[in-house]
């Protein structure tokens, strides 16, 4: 259960850093240089997280099926909930402009 602990962690660590880039830059928005599309900074940020996701599993992978188990569906719940709300609920279907 401590694998699993300090791998949940480490994906909600990731989430923080997500949303709080994405606070960051919303708050900045009025005087930002976006260099990219924010369209395209927001893609590359979720499967940035998606992708630490899968290799904070990969590295010593959680042996117990229930551990395996919570830990895929509160990351993926992150991940989701970072999808969802900056992806679609505040700025609209980003994808779809």
């Amino acid at each position: 259960m401590k694998k699993t602990s300090v791998k949940l962690i480490l994906s909600f660590m990731a989430f923080l850093a997500v949303n709080m880039w994405l606070i960051a830059k919303g708050v900045a928005k009025g005087s930002a240089n976006f260099f990219i599309s924010p369209t395209v900074e927001e893609t590359i940020l979720f499967i940035l997280l998606q992708l630490f996701v899968i290799v904070v599993y990969f590295i010593h992978p959680l042996t117990i099926k229930k551990s395996k188990i919570i830990y895929w569906s509160v990351s993926e719940a992150f991940v989701f909930a970072t999808v969802f709300f900056w992806g679609i609920f505040i700025v609209g279907p980003i994808w779809f402009d």
